[in-house]
């Protein structure tokens, strides 16, 4: 019986020369495109697990494409993702969440929001639901316009009604 092969995973991200991290970076785009094609934004969070006693730190990574839809991609993806962007930002700090945005190619922190910025962004909703309600009424009113228009000219044309005393 052979002994299991246990996976030996880093405890800091690895460390790398400065162009060997530039080359990391410039290729960077293109290994996470192979790995979610169409991604513009990748987010990884760092997730302590302590399944077999001992307590490591594994990374979740969630990909979105332009219009905010997560892109799924094949089992140890999240790894994967991980592994690139540490190996091109490995000053980064791991521990927190951080967000990569293929547009500029660039990893930000993820910081929580405050309750401040959080009333703000729900009061910012609120009056975005005012104005779509406003525009969804006046559409309304003005297919009912156009519906009863058509409609009278249709039976006017027909000569279902005589409305010539209206006139």
């Amino acid at each position: 019986m052979t002994a299991p092969v246990l996976e030996a995973l880093p405890s800091r991200p690895r460390k790398a020369s400065a162009s060997r991290r530039r080359r990391h970076q410039h290729q960077l785009p293109w290994r996470l495109h192979q790995i979610a094609p169409g991604a513009t934004t990748i987010l990884v969070t760092p997730i302590w697990t302590d399944a077999t006693g001992t307590t490591e730190r594994t990374y979740l990574a969630r990909a979105l494409d332009a219009r905010g839809q997560v892109i799924k991609f094949a089992a140890g993806g999240s790894r994967r993702i991980a592994s690139l962007l540490q190996g091109a930002y490995p000053c980064a700090d791991w521990n927190r969440p951080q967000t990569w945005h293929a547009e500029t190619n660039t990893l930000t922190v993820r910081r929580p929001m405050s309750n401040a910025e959080l009333r703000a962004a729900i009061r910012r909703l609120g009056e975005r639901e005012a104005l779509l309600s406003a525009e969804l009424a006046f559409q309304r009113e003005r297919n009912f316009e156009l519906t009863t228009a058509r409609d009278f000219a249709d039976t006017e044309a027909a000569g279902y009604i005589d409305r010539s005393f209206l006139e």
